[in-house]
């Protein structure tokens, strides 16, 4: 029964999606609204609490959210699932803020990196500009038959090449992607599949591929191909954390071969 009842969530009907696109238009609008009023010396926690309150106050939205909001800046940034969101913002710093709301229990999910000061650096351009053409990469290819795994290898391939365009990286794209490098940079995966829950149900069910346990691509949350109907997120992302880029990883998870990275032109970014 658990089967049957979670592939019949895996695929949305008429109704349900125009519901989800709904949740998704009032949360890209409270994202808008936080841009417009953030700013340097405000807390992470009051990034939350705006987006929260132009939601219900515009919208209604719950009181419970679908998911606890994710705002870290700077060095937060980098920390998966971050949610203390009790730091100050400083002038220069990039933030990163990663919330929902829901409508009728259908759940959105919006993740957006911005700078407190309103300004991009160029180096900080650049890193949201290779992020932003792997997601672009990921939407043009996404259609029903796609291999759910080769879009994140997509996505991975998309940033490491990014990086290498800008010295971080040196070598051959493919040689890394085979040796793993991507995950030191992106240690999540690409998406998850969405609808009455934020992480929905069917991501792997026993008629379906079985999960690829090696890094990076053990974090995804399926390895379906995808069918007209599937809500799922994209949601690539370069995060610089300092004990994978030193390699302080148990050998006996994965041995990384570091020399494809040039950490002096890292340590600029």
């Amino acid at each position: 029964m658990h089967d049957i009842l979670a592939e019949s969530r895996v695929i949305k009907n008429d109704e349900e999606l125009e519901v989800m696109r709904w949740a998704s238009q009032i949360t890209s609008e409270c994202h808008v609204e936080v841009l417009r009023k953030v700013k340097p010396g405000m807390r992470e926690n009051q990034i939350e609490s705006l987006f929260n309150f132009h939601g219900q106050q515009n919208y209604f939205t719950g009181r419970v959210a679908p998911y606890i909001s994710i705002c870290g800046c700077g060095p937060n940034a980098a920390t998966l699932h971050y949610v203390d969101a009790d730091k100050t913002l400083i002038d220069g710093q990039i933030m990163l803020t990663d919330q929902g709301h829901s409508l009728h229990h259908y759940c959105s999910d919006v993740t957006i990196s911005f700078p407190t000061n309103g300004k991009f650096t160029e180096k900080q351009a650049a890193i949201y500009n290779i992020v932003n053409a792997a997601s672009q990469a990921v939407m043009q290819k996404l259609a029903p038959g796609i291999d759910w795994v080769e879009m994140h290898l997509l996505s991975e391939r998309t940033l490491l090449q990014g990086l290498k365009d800008l010295g971080c990286l040196t070598g051959d794209v493919a040689e890394m992607q085979e040796k793993r490098i991507g995950f030191i940079f992106m240690p999540c995966g690409l998406g998850h599949l969405i609808g009455l829950d934020i992480h929905d149900v069917g991501g792997y069910l026993p008629k379906d591929p079985k999960r690829i346990m090696e890094p990076g691509l053990m974090k995804l949350r399926t390895a379906r191909k995808m069918e007209k109907g599937m809500c799922i997120t994209i949601e690539p992302g370069i995060y610089f954390r300092t004990f994978l880029l030193n390699g302080e990883v148990d050998k006996s998870f994965y041995d990384f071969d570091l020399s494809y990275l040039n950490m002096d032109k890292i340590r600029e970014y």
